[in-house]
């Protein structure tokens, strides 16, 4: 029983909605005793369950004292992405709203991942989506130059213009928009040779006029 009180003790010290693993407790108590003070304090909603093995201490809200606040989900994604190894990176719905390329945001949360297709659970609720896509499709992850390639791979070759180059030049600060430059090495032939174009046309070519009736899939 104090083995049982020290474990308790030493998660109760872990700083609210900061994310932890099962490793970093049974480094010094056994995994079978952390297990049953884990599935205890579960119970009694001390403490909060994400997928693979991962936990956390649930903040408290003024307005909602019965609801438990999970971490945000930024560091869910860290925390995820660390533990199993594999690259998670903004779903390219999202992308297009980010850089200014569409007004659409997706109701549920959703990313890209280098992993395979699946959920990640808060409390047994399926929270987060992840998507699995090709690596070669997440370049410089969480970078300004991968939510550019992210969300034009998505939208494709057909909807690639160099009006659209414009667009997204005039919603990017110059710097981040010199950052994709940069990086013209990081995207496949077609799109790259649209970046090009851009760069090489003046400024009142008819090419580079709106089309108030474009539409975008994101």
């Amino acid at each position: 029983m104090e083995e049982v009180q020290l474990i308790k003790e030493r998660i109760k010290k872990i700083p609210k909605q900061k994310i932890f693993s099962i490793e970093s407790i049974c480094a010094d108590y056994s995994i079978k005793t952390v297990k049953f003070v884990l599935r205890h304090l579960i119970k009694k909603q001390e403490i909060g369950v994400i997928s693979h093995d991962l936990y956390f201490r649930p903040g408290k809200s003024r307005y909602f004292p019965g609801c438990p606040i999970p971490p945000w989900t930024d560091k869910i994604i860290k925390a995820v992405s660390k533990k199993t190894g594999e690259i998670i990176s903004v779903h390219p719905a999202v992308a297009l709203n980010q850089i200014g390329l569409s007004t659409q945001v997706p109701a549920r949360e959703i990313y890209y991942t280098t992993g395979r297709s699946r959920y990640i659970k808060i409390n047994g609720e399926n929270r987060i989506k992840l998507v699995h896509v090709s690596p070669r499709k997440i370049v410089m992850p969480n970078t300004v130059t991968c939510h550019v390639v992210t969300a034009l791979w998505y939208e494709g070759k057909r909807y690639l213009k160099p009006r659209i180059i414009k667009k997204l030049h005039g919603r990017l600060e110059d710097k981040y928009f010199n950052e994709v430059l940069m990086h013209l090495d990081k995207m496949p032939g077609w799109m790259r040779k649209v970046f090009v174009r851009y760069q090489n046309m003046q400024p009142d070519d008819p090419e580079l006029q709106e089309d108030p009736d474009e539409h975008w899939q994101g």
